[in-house]
Order: C-alpha cells, then structure tokens, then sequence
C-alpha cells in the first residue's frame, strides 16, 4: 500500500488592515499550504495497561521481534494512553529472563516521488531509562516481509533523543529530500534485553511534510 498525501491543512490568517467596504487584494495574507505525505499518531490503536499489550497493527505497518536468543522473545510494539493520548511503546522489562529483544516498527509503503523537500519528524519519550534503545531507519528496498528485513538496506538516520525522563522530544527536522522513491519505508528498531536495558520508550507523531 502506496501512502500520498494523507492530509493536507489550510492556515487562513487575515492581515491586520482594517476591513473596508472596498477591499483591495493586498488586505488579505496568502493562506500557507502544509501537505502531509505520512501523518501517524497511532490514535486509532487500541491500548493496553501494565503487562497487558496489545501489539499495534496499523495496516500495512510491519511489527516484528527478530530477538536472536533461545527462546526467542515474541513481545511486539503495542499502544498506550496517558492523558487522553494515544502512542507506540516498547520495553524489555517485561521480557522473560534470557532473552533480547530486537523489536522493529516498521512503516507503510511511501511514494514520496511526487513531492519536494521532504522532512521527516516524531516525538520520543524515555522513562525509567537505564540506557537507550532506538535507532531509526530508512530504506527502499525492502519488500515488506519480516524475511526482507534481514535484507534489506537499512540508512540510520540521525535524530535528536531526549536526555531526560518523562518529557516527548522531538526528533528535529530529518531531510529526506535525497529519497525520490516510490517505496520508502522508515523503521524504530528498539534492542534491549531483560539483563541490559529495559528503558521504556515511548514514540508518537511521525510525519513527513514537505518542506
């Protein structure tokens, strides 16, 4: 599944002249256009609470755990809500003993060959932090199978990661101009284990506008 633009929003602002009854056309500002080629903020996901997850399965997003340990760990991405807000969550704190967790986030398909300048954005949260976990990625490549990913050409992207607890950041403006492919795909790839870091990570709002 292709994504093109999602949502599109209209800013209207009138100038502060004074309306007359003769309005001239310079009385109004021009409306800014803000397109979106990706928009999730996972709120139509359902949410679970303490060691109850339910795993997101948002279509055409790929939640997968390549846990290499033995047993594997089968724990997924699954949503939460604090404060009326929806989002993406993983840790390994409820991981069994043994095992690791390489849990990916993966998502839809993207053509981003009929837009410009386009900026990649989201919102992280750690909490009970005991190192950090994500590492986000782009590819054009993948084929969109939990086989593909071990094959896939995945291009980290550099982001800005909170430094405290308990507060969303954000990423920063991450240019994906240089990406004019009609399969784009962006991955958060959290790897933490029940004997290493167990930080729990907290991801909302990705988007990608044109700039």
């Amino acid at each position: 599944m292709k994504i093109k633009f999602l949502k599109t929003i209209f800013l209207l602002a009138l100038s502060t002249s004074a309306l007359t009854s003769c309005v001239g056309d310079d009385d109004y500002v021009i409306p800014t256009v803000y397109t979106y080629a990706f928009n999730e903020g996972f709120e139509t996901s359902t949410t679970g609470s303490g060691s109850v997850e339910v795993p997101i399965t948002l279509e055409g997003w790929i939640n997968y755990n390549g846990s290499t340990s033995s047993p594997a760990s089968a724990r997924l991405w699954h949503a939460r809500t604090f404060s009326n807000n929806i989002y993406a969550e993983f840790s390994s704190f409820y991981s069994a003993t043994g095992t690791n967790d390489v849990a990916w986030l993966i998502t839809p398909e993207l053509d981003l060959t009929a837009t410009t300048g386009e900026v990649l954005s989201f919102v992280t949260k750690t909490r009970f932090a005991n190192g950090y976990p994500l590492t986000v990625f782009i590819s054009t490549d993948y084929d969109g199978t939990t086989s593909g990913i071990a094959t896939a050409t995945w291009t980290p992207l550099a982001f800005t990661a909170p430094t405290t607890n308990d507060v969303f950041v954000s990423s920063g403006n991450i240019d994906l101009s240089s990406y004019e492919s009609d399969n784009v795909r962006i991955a958060f790839k959290y790897t933490g284990s029940k004997a290493g870091v167990t930080t729990t990570l907290q991801l909302d709002n990705v988007k990608i506008t044109k700039n």
